[in-house]
């Protein structure tokens, strides 16, 4: 979704191989004039130590749990913890197959409102900017309508503010509003379920403020 995982460099050293030779052979050496004193051969310089291992840099890994929203987060919605946080990662969304990229790492957690309606908040690391994501994302959402569980989904036009991406997507059954955006290497997904489009919009725009905040909170 902010799983990220989440998400090491092999460092080669060579040797030095050009040691000196420390080794005379005296069948090849004449003094200038005769002497009756033994002549010491100089002692070999020291050779050079090897070059220290320069230390390995590891990139820090994300702790996507930190880019979550927390019960304190949202305190105000009178929501409640759904499930068990899950890091299964999402290839897509449901709306258009509007694709999420490879991610290193997922993290995905929900909450319910005592009316039914559902909130659910997905992190995703990624090797490159999550950026590019949220773009490729967008560009996807133009199929208009789609069917799922035998219902025909309209898809509403993305919308652009303040880095987020958002959308509704309207069955008979329920609204879907999603909220998209990125920090760095993390995107965060939020998705307002509810029984009609203008209580999940209303819903999403209250919360997305909240996303980014968490988002960015230990960047």
């Amino acid at each position: 979704m902010h799983v990220l995982v989440g998400v090491g460099a092999a460092l080669l050293l060579a040797g030095c191989s050009d040691r000196p030779n420390d080794l005379v052979d005296n069948r090849y050496y004449q003094d200038p004039e005769p002497t009756t004193s033994n002549t010491t051969p100089p002692p070999a310089p020291a050779q050079d130590p090897s070059p220290a291992a320069a230390p390995t840099t590891r990139r820090k890994a994300v702790e996507l749990d930190g880019h979550a929203m927390t019960a304190k987060d949202l305190a105000e919605e009178g929501v409640q913890p759904a499930g068990s946080p899950a890091r299964t990662v999402q290839p897509a969304l449901p709306d258009c197959q509007a694709p999420l990229g490879a991610a290193k790492a997922a993290y995905q957690i929900a909450w319910a409102y005592p009316t039914g309606s559902t909130i659910r908040q997905y992190l995703a690391e990624y090797g490159e900017k999550a950026g590019d994501v949220v773009a490729a994302a967008r560009a996807k959402l133009t199929c208009g309508t789609y069917s799922a569980a035998g219902s025909e989904v309209r898809v509403g036009t993305p919308a652009t503010a303040n880095g987020q991406v958002s959308w509704c997507a309207t069955s008979s059954r329920q609204s879907a509003c999603t909220v998209l955006e990125a920090d760095g290497t993390v995107l965060s997904v939020v998705v307002v379920t509810a029984s009609t489009e203008a209580k999940a919009k209303a819903a999403v725009t209250r919360i997305a403020p909240l996303a980014a905040t968490a988002l960015g909170r230990n960047s």
